[in-house]
Parts: C-alpha cells; structure tokens; sequence
C-alpha cells in the first residue's frame, strides 16, 4: 500500500483519483506475507503458495467440495510427526494432484509440506515451542475459503482470491452480550458457547437455535423434526446429530429437546439475496414463531453468523450529547468541513435516536442547507432521519 501511494504522490501532474486497485494491493500483500510465512520454513525461495491455495480450494473431488487441513513447517522439524511419507512428493503448483492428496487429511492427520511439496501425513506435537514461530497450520474451509493460522492465533483467510485479515468465527464477548440480552440472566451462558464451539468446528453447514421454550417448539415442529429425552450434548454427540439436514434445538440451560428440525417461516422481505437458503430460512423464523431465540448458523464455506445481530449498547447521554454539539455548531454557523465531521458522528448513531432527537436532526441538516443555497447557490439533498423500528431501551447501557 505505501509503496502504490508513494507512485501515486510521484506523479508530476496529480490526479484528483489515485490509480490504486484496491483488490491487487491486498493480494499483493497476501503473497509477501504468505512468501514471508514460506521462508520460516527454510524456502526462501519457494513462491506461488497462495496461488496454489487459491486453486485447490476451488477444486472438487467426486463432486465433494475442498475441506483439509495441512501442516506448513521446515521438513525434519522435531516437533512435527510423521505418520505417513510419500516416496514422491507432490507439487503443490499441481493443483489435481494437491486436491487428491488433500482428500487424505482428517482425521487427525494433516497433509505436510514446506510450502514447496507435500510430502507426508502427521501433526504438529505438544513439544512446540511457540516461540519458534516455525510449525504454521492451513485449513481449507469451503468451496474457495481457506485460512492460515500459527496455533490458535487466526493470520490471514482468503474467500474467492480476496485476502482479509483473519478473525476468530465467533466472538465470547458478542456472544455472552447476546445471550445476556435475549435470554437474560438465567441462560447458561458458559454451557451454550461450548455448544456454539461444537457447532463451528463443523465441517459441514448445521444451525444451533436456542429458544426460551425448546419442549415445547419441539412439539410444535413435529413431524419435521425428531425429539429427545433432554440433554447436553457433548461434541462426540453433537458431531452424530448433525450428520442429519436440520437444526438442533436447545433451551437456554443447554439442554437439548430436538435435533433434525426444519425451521418454518413466512417471507418477510428481510432476508439477504446473497445468503442460501440456511441463512435466510432462519431469518424467517426469527421473524415469525421464532422470535425470541437466537441462532448460530455454519454455512458451508465456514462463515459463521450469529442471529440475531444486535447493535451495540451505548449510552443515552451520549446520543443527546453529539445531536446537541451537531446542532449548536450549525447555529454558530461553523465552517462546513467541521459540520460534516459532526455530522458524520451523528450518522453512526442514527440507530439510537428517539423522534425529538431525528426532529433536531433534520432541522440542523436543513439549516445548513439553506446557508449552503443562500451563500454558493446550490444545496445537498439530504434524506430524512426517522426513528428505527427495531429500536428499544435494551440497547442503552443506562437505565431509564
């Protein structure tokens, strides 16, 4: 990136839009980190690793999508085992051979290479010194997806040739904050994230709902799913139940009632286009009976999601605080560069606003739009504030 800027400011006659493709930096720099990753296992010059990635998790085998997992380490290295070494290693610039190869993964074995061949089949083993920063892990998430990561510290995920940084699939402290929130107090919060775990170390797309009353919509979702004397499911029986289509469905003690279930729902136009039908069938059903639940869906390209997806708390005092300053520095009839900082402010918690808060808004807005017309004889269209439907006191830190 600085290199691209320092062309752009190079330039003798500037321009007034920078020639910067955003999408070949970032892969750019996914190749110098991935070629950096590379070296540390003693192939300075091995290169073309990422691209090698980027093909094979695009491949299929017999019609399945790429999923493995393989071990990026100098060859000989202490704290690697090998189980299994291939007598002729296989190129990783091979991307048919590599998909073939990659099929043997699982289990607890994990394909080995140097960046440059894949070579064997082991793991990495409790001698590690983490320290070393030598033994890195790849996993091939889904169809185009894969992530690279040192132990348990996520470095760089790649979706369909797009690189972006790397990020844990669920986070504790969103979670917590959202079971706390739907569920109050009393939910088991500790119990449902271990479930949440087990459900995103799924190798396939599976949903975990949890709903206030899980006995009896159960029930109400018979025949199209299939019930169970209650209980918490460890990560051995939970892998066993979702080898069905559907979801499993818990109460908020983490106790399970039902596994297979097809979730019901009418369309409600709020659904994503983009999203498959997983996704959506459960937006529907938040909308519908299954309001007051929460959901974690596994699609199968690894993307996690967390439903429902609710804002962040924030307090009231600082709402009215930022309308109040946007307001005053329109009636003070500051400059426009600092009008529109203020403004912007006031954009991000547009969300938060009540009615007299979304009046105070718009009139600003509209003050400087008059100024702006009487001075240089043209105005911005602005589109008016309203107060969000889905709005409520549960998103203030505060009390009433």
């Amino acid at each position: 990136m600085l290199r691209a800027a320092a062309r752009e400011l190079d330039r003798v006659t500037p321009t007034t839009l920078m020639g910067i493709d955003a999408g070949a930096v970032l892969r750019s720099a996914a190749d110098s980190f991935v070629n950096g990753v590379v070296a540390r296992t003693g192939q300075e010059f091995a290169h073309g690793l990422r691209d090698a990635l980027d093909a094979v998790s695009a491949q299929t085998y017999e019609g399945r999508a790429s999923l493995g997992s393989l071990v990026l380490a100098p060859r000989e290295h202490p704290a690697v085992s090998v189980d299994i070494r291939f007598e002729h290693e296989t190129p990783v610039t091979v991307p048919s051979l590599f998909r073939k190869v990659l099929e043997m993964s699982g289990s607890g074995l994990r394909l080995l290479t140097d960046g440059r061949e894949v070579y064997g089949l082991g793991a990495i083993n409790a001698s590690y010194d983490e320290a070393s920063e030598q033994c890195f892990l790849i996993d091939i998430v889904g169809n185009g997806a894969w992530e690279l990561r040192h132990q348990d510290e996520p470095l760089l995920r790649v979706d369909h040739g797009q690189p972006s940084v790397a990020v844990d699939a669920m986070d504790k402290g969103t979670f917590a904050d959202t079971v706390r929130r739907v569920f109050g107090n009393q939910a088991e919060a500790e119990a449902l994230w271990e479930m949440a775990q087990a459900c995103s170390r799924q190798q396939h797309g599976t949903m975990l709902v949890v709903h206030p009353d899980a006995a009896a919509e159960g029930k109400r979702l018979l025949p199209q799913a299939f019930t169970i004397m209650p209980a918490t499911l460890g990560e051995k029986a939970f892998h066993t139940l979702t080898k069905i289509d559907g979801a499993v469905l818990v109460a908020p003690d983490a106790q399970c009632h039902a596994v297979g279930v097809i979730l019901d729902g009418a369309a409600t136009g709020t659904g994503d286009g983009s999203r498959g039908a997983r996704y959506n069938s459960a937006i529907r059903y938040l909308a519908g009976e299954g309001k007051g639940s929460m959901v974690i869906i596994v699609s199968e390209d690894g993307t996690i999601d967390l439903l429902p997806k609710l804002m962040r708390r924030v307090r009231r005092e600082t709402v009215q605080a930022v309308v109040d300053q946007f307001a005053e520095a329109v009636a003070d009839e500051e400059d426009y560069e600092k009008l529109a900082r203020l403004n912007r402010a006031c954009e991000k918690l547009e969300f938060y606003m009540t009615a007299p808060q979304c009046e105070a808004m718009n009139d600003a807005r509209e003050s400087i739009e008059e100024r702006r017309w009487t001075e240089e004889r043209m105005r911005l269209q602005v589109v008016p504030v309203q107060p969000h439907p889905a709005m409520d006191d549960s998103y203030f830190v505060d009390p009433v």
